[in-house]
């Protein structure tokens, strides 16, 4: 297992929808586990949370399935 960040941009597909929306977890093996929004740390986040640009995501699976999530991300 191994941790990640994955920087959300502006142009992100994700940006303004829910973390479920990704279907991360489903598609690539790797979870979501934090979502860093400035000087706030949103732990555990339900798939509700809206991605905002500028979060950062905190990534928790294989480096391959992280490296899903970034792709995801990036659209």
């Amino acid at each position: 297992m191994a941790a990640g960040q994955i920087d959300v941009p502006a142009e992100s597909p994700y940006t303004g929808q829910p973390v479920g929306a990704t279907r991360a977890r489903t598609r690539t093996g790797a979870s979501i586990v934090a979502v860093v929004r400035g000087e706030d740390v949103i732990a555990s986040p339900v798939p509700t949370e809206v991605i905002r640009s500028g979060d950062v995501l905190v990534v928790i699976g294989t480096h391959e399935g992280i490296d899903g999530v970034r792709r995801i991300i990036a659209g």
